[in-house]
């Protein structure tokens, strides 16, 4: 696995992972992972070597929110064996069956939970049935991909900051600094006399940030921000 620390770049890094993966017996991989705690799943870093079309319709139809692997592996740390009992409401078998379509039939999957609060998942598939082999297979291999997900875990922080840059709402000088008083809670009358400006200017400002960040409340947005490391609320 060492090949992993040393790759030095996010396309050598993520191809030294599927072809670990390849040898032992998995021709499919995804890495998902929530770079900080409140954001969006849709906004999560992903990589993979699943079908284009496949996350095409994934992202499309909204799977993210129905899919029982995603919902295991954010609120729970055991690794989790996919199986048809698994996708139990009629929209988690319409899922199902289009992933068997896709050659996404057995798989395995990781939960990531990293020191900074990442939050996410590594799964290994392929397109076997979940055959007394498969399990037997599974049963031998998973130590190993458990270590090879907490050296993904470590590996991953510099591509998994860099999407997280690429998602940060990019505020002027003068909407930081209303966020930050925001975050140590002085009022619109407040900021408008810390700022030397009419409250009009401070709420024209604030309409802007509640629009950047997708919310409806200044305090909602300063705490994003501040989750960010946009702010230091101090």
């Amino acid at each position: 696995m060492s090949p992993l620390v040393d790759a030095p770049d996010e396309t050598t890094w993520f191809n030294t992972l599927t072809a670990i993966a390849g040898n032992w017996g998995f021709d499919r991989v995804l890495i998902a992972m929530l770079p900080r705690p409140g954001m969006r799943l849709e906004d999560a870093y992903v990589r993979s070597t699943y079908s284009p079309g496949w996350q095409r319709v994934y992202d499309e139809q909204g799977f993210v929110h129905i899919d029982p692997v995603v919902s295991h592996c954010l609120t729970r740390s055991a690794p989790l064996i996919w199986s048809p009992e698994l996708f139990a409401t009629r929209q988690q078998r319409a899922l199902y069956e289009l992933a068997c379509a896709q050659g996404l039939r057995s798989g395995l999957s990781l939960p990531i939970h990293g020191p900074n609060q990442e939050a996410g998942l590594l799964c290994f598939a392929n397109d076997f049935s979940a055959t007394d082999s498969f399990w037997t297979h599974i049963d031998g291999v998973l130590p190993n991909l458990a270590l090879l997900r907490d050296l993904v875990i470590d590996t991953s922080s510099r591509h998994v900051n860099t999407h997280a840059k690429t998602l940060m709402p990019q505020l002027t000088p003068r909407e930081r600094e209303c966020l930050n008083w925001t975050a140590r809670g002085k009022s619109t009358w407040e900021i408008s006399h810390i700022l030397s400006c009419s409250e009009a200017a401070v709420n024209f400002h604030v309409k802007n940030i509640r629009a950047k960040f997708g919310v409806n409340s200044r305090r909602a947005a300063a705490v994003i921000a501040a989750q960010l490391g946009l702010i230091d609320p101090g």
